[in-house]
């Protein structure tokens, strides 16, 4: 289906689905299961760690290879192939193994996470009319989200009955959408690489440089992201002396933030514009980061939570949308993949960047105060990407 006509809610579900499991269980709903895991002697906090980081490392590599992946096999068996694996990742786990097992499962469901935020994200806006593609990219992001917050709550809860439990339950979820959607992504094109050449622009055409802006301040934005993704929890805790339940509770607010983000955003960006409504997001972001390291009180860390759990997918549903104005819509997979490639290598280096900061300083105070001063620069690098938009109809869309 093109891009002209109507709005196809099944392949949007399908999409918000998608991204329920590839980001928000695949990358979120692992946080959870790490205290029951240690807890239970499967892993050491260290070995856990490395866990985590293989997550990431596939990610990034699903963010690099997404795009000549879906072009050589199609997108519709790609995303299904980053269902499937995300949902064997996770039945696969539920009983203790090796460590060299663990992280295969870590590094391919990163990679299957990649394979989903890339593909199933830019299917989704390509074929979406661009008058209704603010609200579709909402839906779509706001699958993170709910991913989040069946992490937050099931997870715990079923996790004590066993940590086997914790990771089958997951698994059966993703099982369940995957067979829920596996219709909805019906209709498109058999391979990819017909895209990436229509309307006679070759797939190896240099991005503009306006993309490219976006390009390189999203991925200085994902280092400040990090605090709170990383550290929050264990921040308000024990370093503000808030307790485990208190933590736990602004985790949930984290995630009704990650549930209403991206459709606050994409109403935003439907009124004032994709490039405006990005350039807020990142400008809340940027003083809700730094202010996180003082959060006290219920109020102030509940307001810190919740527009950090708002702008994290609400921020990628704006430049998933923002480069779909910047670029032809058959370039938009690329670019995006470029975007996900630049978020997806910073937020690792970010990550244990930060994290040799918190061992140097002993406080989680100067992790928070960096993570803004990056979020600053990207806004800065991202800014003048607003005259060199490709025409002025693009930002009223």
């Amino acid at each position: 289906m093109g891009a002209a006509g109507t709005m196809r809610m099944d392949r949007v579900l399908s999409g918000t689905a998608a991204l329920i499991v590839g980001l928000g269980l695949a990358r979120f709903g692992y946080t959870p299961l790490v205290p029951l895991m240690v807890d239970a002697g499967w892993f050491s906090a260290a070995a856990a760690g490395y866990l985590g980081a293989a997550n990431l490392l596939g990610y990034l590599f699903g963010a690099v290879t997404a795009a000549r992946f879906s072009e050589r096999v199609g997108a519709a068996p790609a995303i299904r192939t980053g269902l499937i694996v995300v949902t064997l990742s996770f039945l696969l786990c539920s009983w203790p193994a090796g460590f060299a097992w663990f992280f295969l499962w870590r590094f391919l469901s990163g990679w299957a996470g990649g394979i989903l935020m890339v593909v199933a994200a830019s299917t989704v806006l390509t074929t979406t009319p661009a008058d209704r593609r603010p609200m579709a990219g909402a839906l779509v992001f706001s699958g993170v989200g709910f991913g989040v917050l069946f992490a937050a709550n099931a997870v715990p809860w079923l996790g004590a009955l066993s940590v086997g439990w914790g990771w089958a339950s997951q698994g059966l979820l993703c099982l369940l959408l995957t067979l829920a959607t596996w219709r909805g992504w019906r209709g498109l094109p058999a391979t990819g690489g017909q895209a990436g050449t229509a309307a006679g622009t070759p797939a190896g055409k240099a991005l503009p440089f306006a993309a490219l802006l976006v390009v390189i301040g999203y991925g200085l934005q994902s280092v400040g992201y990090v605090p709170h993704t990383l550290f929050w929890v264990d921040f308000l805790a024990r370093e503000q002396n808030l307790g485990t339940v208190f933590a736990s509770a602004q985790w949930s607010v984290f995630a009704a933030g990650a549930i209403a983000g991206p459709v606050l955003s994409g109403w935003v960006a439907g009124r004032i514009g994709w490039y405006g409504a990005l350039m807020l997001a990142v400008a809340l972001m940027t003083v809700a980061v730094p202010l996180s390291s003082v959060a006290d009180t219920v109020i102030l860390a509940s307001l810190c939570s919740f527009i950090a759990g708002a702008m994290i997918p609400g921020l990628v549903s704006l430049t998933s949308g923002y480069l779909s104005r910047l670029v032809p819509l058959e370039q938009h997979r690329r670019a995006w993949g470029w975007a996900t490639t630049s978020f997806a290598l910073a937020q690792a280096i970010g990550g244990y960047a930060l994290a040799a900061v918190f061992g140097y300083a002993g406080s989680y105070q100067p992790v928070f105060l960096i993570g803004g001063a990056f979020l600053l620069c990207g806004l800065a690098v991202a800014a003048p990407s607003a005259g060199r938009a490709r025409s002025a109809a693009t930002e009223r869309t």
